[in-house]
């Protein structure tokens, strides 16, 4: 199966109107954005295809990240650099998106304590870089409780679960299988509307029509190989 393909999904397109329109907001403007979804559903991957194509400033945050450890790597991700101390890392921040404005991608962000989300705040606030904030469901209501970031926030996205025509799409580019409407219908429903999950899928029904001759997928033989079933 083609591992480079990424299909123009609803979702997708919601995403990259919403990162357009914020990185077009000029400097002292709210300019924070909100991606929220199940996990699976295609969020980093689309906001990895829109910064590849567009630039800017990626970064995944790991679990137990301290401020220094934030910082740091955010640091590095803006300027290649590493601070020895937190105010070295926001000064070298804020310098380097001063003299080059990018936007800041936070994958995983409902990770952060709403300190770091405060942190992203002031970077927002000091450089008028849009900051988009990557988080499973419920991550914006919990931003609520700080006024002063949910008064930023300008577009929420959220990602909802993958529909028939993605199925389809996806298969028929990825792996060369002609599923049927009903087929794809029984596949999304299976997937939960976890992309990553039909991707599982697919694998395997890419397997079984390699050995059947065929690039037909109907729902019988999604039935027949069990899939998404123990």
């Amino acid at each position: 199966m083609r591992r480079d393909i990424f299909i123009e999904t609803g979702n997708v397109a919601k995403l990259r109107k919403a990162l357009s329109v914020l990185s077009d907001t000029e400097r002292g403007r709210p300019g924070i954005g909100v991606v929220q979804g199940e996990a699976g559903r295609g969020k980093t991957m689309a906001a990895k295809e829109w910064h590849t194509m567009n630039g800017g400033i990626f970064l995944r945050v790991l679990e137990g990240w301290s401020q220094f450890s934030f910082l740091q790597a955010l640091t590095y991700e803006v300027a290649a650099e590493r601070p020895s101390n937190t105010t070295r890392c926001r000064n070298r921040i804020m310098d380097a998106l001063a003299e080059t404005p990018q936007p800041i991608i936070v994958d995983e962000a409902d990770r952060l304590s709403m300190s770091r989300i405060e942190d992203l705040r002031d970077v927002h606030d000091m450089t008028g870089c849009p900051v988009i904030l990557i988080g499973e469901d419920g991550f914006y209501p919990k931003l609520h409780a700080r006024a002063r970031v949910h008064s930023r926030v300008v577009e929420v996205v959220n990602f909802n679960p993958i529909v028939d025509a993605d199925v389809m799409l996806f298969a028929l580019q990825a792996a060369s299988l002609d599923v049927t409407p009903e087929a794809a219908h029984k596949l999304a429903h299976l997937a939960k509307g976890s992309f990553r999950v039909v991707y599982g899928f697919i694998l395997r029904l890419e397997d079984y029509a390699k050995a059947q001759n065929t690039n037909i997928i109907d729902a019988k033989i999604v039935d027949k190989l069990r899939i998404g079933r123990a």
